[in-house]
């Protein structure tokens, strides 16, 4: 049987199998740093998509709410933070009469404090069919008509599927739909219309060992879409000069703060990133560098044997290249394990809007990582493969002797 010929790719391939310790060592080093780059990334664009998205679905320029109620309302939509407020149903009337609104509709929330559906507390939410263009657009590609008294329709998260029966104030509830996933607070939500909701209050007092609520006439929060062109805070002001006791949460201003949140995550993400990459660039450098001294008379002896300068350049750049690309799939593989199974927890510990993007979005991100990962290795190792056109076979052979 005749010899193998070893060419760059065999002979960098074996270089690596033969040096095991020094390989893992490396790979290491850039699959962290593919796992930092690339989550980093998604956890950036699932943030944004998920922005994006509650811009889109709250549908109002204007929340009113309960006197000091303005961060209840922040937690449940961000956070899945159950609260219960009230105020005065009356003034849902004289907000839409206002000359600068176009449409007003009123929400009950109601905390529950447990559910066999749920492992947490989850947030009830009472809508008005006839003046709602908030909730039931999110409903239209779950559900078909109107959502009938007693019937609820339940969050993504929730543990329940469309035909089941859920329990609140020890009053069961049939699931008619199951919302797709929104990356907002309301995926631990349930909704139900308002009548049911406050059915479900005036029977809790009988029921439950902890009411719901104790009297009728009361709702949570009104939602106002204006006209064009309307200044949105001279609206604000006149809503407070005219109903006591409420706060006027603007939405642009909402968003801009969770925007804000979002530039300052992105910033330390970049810093953080820069950092590794430069960190990782040294270390591989380091470790190419002394490895170049200890290997200088194989190389030697490589170029006794006929190969010139530009082809032990190119194993040395070529085992660079198959560790960098190694480390770089260990690190995208992990972080595809820890980011899709648990987008859940990790969108609660970030109490923002998280959603993961589409799959073009997701293939962006991840050509970029392995790109910027995968020249790690040729980038660092380029020093040493140039002093390999500075180095006396005859002498590196002498040495020793």
């Amino acid at each position: 049987m005749g010899a193998k010929r070893l060419h760059v790719l065999r002979l960098a391939f074996l270089n690596i199998v033969h040096r095991p310790v020094r390989a893992i060592g490396l790979i290491v080093i850039v699959a962290v740093f593919a796992f930092v780059i690339f989550a980093g990334n998604m956890l950036n664009a699932s943030l944004k998509t998920g922005i994006d998205h509650m811009a889109d679905r709250l549908g109002a320029d204007l929340m009113v709410v309960p006197e000091g109620a303005d961060k209840n309302l922040e937690n449940s939509l961000l956070r899945s933070e159950p609260s219960t407020f009230y105020m005065e149903d009356n003034i849902v009337g004289s907000l839409a009469e206002m000359e600068d609104v176009e449409k007003a509709s009123y929400q009950l929330f109601i905390a529950s404090l447990d559910a066999a559906c749920c492992t947490e507390p989850v947030q009830l939410i009472g809508y008005d069919p006839e003046t709602d263009f908030i909730i039931k657009p999110w409903m239209m590609n779950s559900m078909t008509g109107e959502l009938s008294f007693g019937d609820v329709v339940v969050g993504n998260l929730v543990l329940a599927e469309p035909g089941d029966e859920v329990i609140f104030y020890g009053q069961p509830f049939h699931v008619a739909a199951k919302l797709d996933k929104t990356g907002m607070g309301f995926d631990s939500s349930i909704f139900m219309t308002a009548d049911t909701a406050q059915h479900m209050i005036d029977l809790s007092g009988e029921r439950a060992v902890h009411p719901a609520g104790d009297s009728k006439g009361l709702i949570s929060a009104v939602f106002l879409k204006v006209k064009n062109d309307t200044d949105l805070h001279q609206t604000a002001d006149r809503i407070t000069q005219s109903c006591h006791n409420v706060e006027v949460v603007i939405s642009d201003e909402f968003m801009s703060n969770i925007s804000d949140k979002l530039n300052k995550t992105s910033g330390i993400t970049f810093v953080v990133t820069i950092f590794l990459w430069i960190a990782a660039i040294l270390v591989l450098l380091f470790v190419f560098s002394i490895s170049f001294h200890e290997r200088k008379r194989e190389f030697a002896l490589l170029a006794v044997l006929g190969a010139d300068r530009k082809k032990i350049a190119g194993v040395i750049m070529c085992e660079s290249l198959m560790i960098a690309a190694a480390g770089t799939i260990c690190g995208i593989f992990i972080t595809g394990l820890i980011l899709f199974p648990f987008q859940t927890l990790i969108s609660v510990s970030m109490e923002l809007p998280y959603l993961i993007p589409d799959f073009v979005t997701i293939i962006k991100n991840l050509f970029v990582s392995v790109a910027i990962s995968i020249s790690m290795g040729p980038i660092a190792c380029f020093y040493s493969a140039m002093r390999m056109s500075k180095i006396d076979t005859y002498f590196i052979l002498r040495e020793n002797e």
